[in-house]
């Protein structure tokens, strides 16, 4: 995958993940707050990559995050932006990567974002630190 691909699923990830304590319309819905580390990061159709091939760190606030991502062969992700949780659909934005959105859930202290920006899709899976 080229360069500016990675630099879409920085937004997804976060992406990818993928979430935090954001707000839809009627107010806080969930607070995902906290640091996550990647355990795994999915650009379908390919295999999902895992430590020690990729790694990163997805800090999320009440309504902004900061991505660290780093995939063996590629230069550093480093994103940062604003999100919103609607339900279970997920929305964010960056001036580094743009627009992406797609769907989030939660088990225990795994956070899992599945997004689109710029046409590439990833699914990024997330343990709470």
């Amino acid at each position: 995958m080229r360069v500016s691909g990675w630099l879409s699923l920085a937004a997804v990830a976060s992406v990818a993940l993928s979430a935090s304590g954001c707000s839809n319309s009627t107010g806080p819905t969930v607070d995902l707050s906290g640091t996550y580390s990647l355990v795994s990061i999915q650009f379908p159709p390919q295999a999902a990559l895992t430590p020690p091939t990729a790694t990163g760190t997805f800090t999320l606030t009440a309504a902004t995050y900061t991505l660290h991502l780093v995939l063996q062969g590629q230069p550093p992700v480093d994103d940062n932006g604003t999100y919103s949780l609607n339900g279970t659909s997920w929305s964010q934005s960056s001036m580094i990567t743009g627009q992406a959105t797609g769907t989030y859930s939660v088990s225990g202290n795994t956070l899992t974002v599945n997004a689109t920006a710029q046409g590439v899709t990833s699914i990024s899976v997330w343990q709470k630190q």
